[in-house]
């Protein structure tokens, strides 16, 4: 494989795929606070079923949690144990199932009877209870607010239950002021939130590095939204500040605009951070494929990691180099690695010779000047029907065409 002596490639051992040398030096890694393990925390089955005209029956969330586990996710949130019956349901069907993942309930820091909220989660066989805390007219106060936390979590550890609790767009002091209470209750993990996608990747990387100093030993989740098409790139900067949970949708589906990616969050950590996910990574089509299904929402066709034309190749020099062996100038990783298959196509940016030449050359043709011409001009009148002929309908056209 020939790669250009100036470019800076560092390249996977297995030849999966290769990152940009840069980085990983120090300038760039110095700024980073990178957990030693980051927990992939898939929310298909709560925020999945929020997208739009989304509704995954029991039996269709059962399969889907079977699938997530086999390709290795330790963390699923399934829903609202409490306030949805059909959810708590579903909590119960996964657990008699043999489901080992554990699984999450949003719990309403806002509910009326706070108690009987962590009851009915720990009732339906949730393993962790996770607190949202949003504005309500139930807590008029700040020290309601602040009485609410203290109340909540102590009441679900009293209950030796696993308690997260979040809350977003909180100002600095008042973040504070809720960890510190939350700590002092005896929290398992924070999350930090950006439920409206309204904070710069950095603000949230400083909002999670605010947050550790505070926690220390106490774990990070993140949560973020889609709006302005930055939830990968939020949730990313804060595993740079340290967070050690992402919480994640596959194909990005959620509320509004969805949420980070389960598939682009996982690549990006496996590629960009040299960040072992412990995740079956060819696995990730299969996955995409069933959610697409069962959630009636079409992927887009460029779609990063698990859309349909991720590798397939139409221009000149892209197809040549491909045919060459050079996968590494147009492709980041082999399709293999998430399931997906490379594909060839011959179009309006195809006609250069330098594709078909090389294509005519690997079927251990010779052909000539007149031939790639000929060619050229029957591919250039198939098109205006067709768009584009495939691989194997050139091959046929050669072998007509060269003898």
């Amino acid at each position: 494989m020939w790669v250009n002596a100036w470019t800076s490639m560092k390249m996977d051992k297995e030849q999966r795929w290769w990152s940009f040398d840069w980085n990983f030096i120090d300038s760039v890694r110095n700024q980073m606070n990178l957990p030693e393990k980051v927990i992939i925390k898939d929310d298909t089955l709560r925020e999945g079923e929020e997208t739009p005209g989304t509704y995954f029956t029991i039996d269709q969330k059962i399969e889907i949690a079977k699938v997530l586990e086999e390709m290795g996710i330790p963390e699923i949130e399934v829903g609202y144990a409490a306030g949805i019956k059909e959810h708590a349901d579903t909590f119960n069907a996964l657990k008699n199932e043999g489901i080992k993942m554990k699984l999450s309930s949003h719990a309403r820091m806002y509910a009326k009877d706070v108690k009987n909220e962590v009851d009915s989660i720990i009732d339906a066989g949730a393993d962790i209870i996770n607190f949202l805390l949003v504005p309500d007219p139930i807590l008029k106060t700040k020290n309601d607010v602040f009485n609410r936390i203290k109340e909540g979590i102590e009441y679900a550890k009293s209950q030796n239950a696993y308690v997260a609790f979040g809350s977003g767009r909180v100002v600095p002091r008042y973040w504070q002021k809720f960890l510190e209470i939350a700590i002092e209750a005896r929290v398992d993990r924070i999350v930090v939130y950006d439920g409206n996608g309204c904070a710069l990747p950095i603000t949230f990387k400083d909002n999670v590095i605010f947050t550790k100093k505070i926690c220390k030993d106490i774990p990070i989740e993140v949560h973020t939204h889609n709006d302005l098409g930055l939830a990968v790139a939020t949730t990313l900067a804060g595993v740079e500040g340290g967070a050690e949970i992402v919480d994640v949708v596959f194909n990005g589906l959620g509320d509004r605009a969805g949420n980070a990616a389960t598939e682009e969050v996982i690549m990006a950590l496996e590629i960009l951070y040299g960040i072992n996910t412990h995740i079956k990574l060819d696995k990730i089509m299969e996955v995409s494929q069933l959610i697409e299904k069962y959630s009636k929402t079409p992927l887009q066709s460029h779609k990063a990691i698990v859309g349909k034309n991720c590798f397939i190749h139409e221009s000149d020099l892209h197809v040549e180099q491909i045919l060459l062996g050079n996968w590494v100038t147009w492709e980041l990783y082999q399709p293999y690695v998430v399931g997906q298959t490379r594909k060839l196509i011959f179009g309006a940016t195809t006609l250069q010779d330098r594709a078909i030449k090389a294509k005519l050359i690997k079927m251990g043709l010779e052909p000539t000047e007149q031939h790639l011409k000929l060619i050229r001009k029957k591919i250039q009148k198939k098109i205006k029907d067709q768009d584009y002929i495939t691989e194997e309908e050139l091959e046929k056209l050669a072998q007509k065409l060269i003898i």
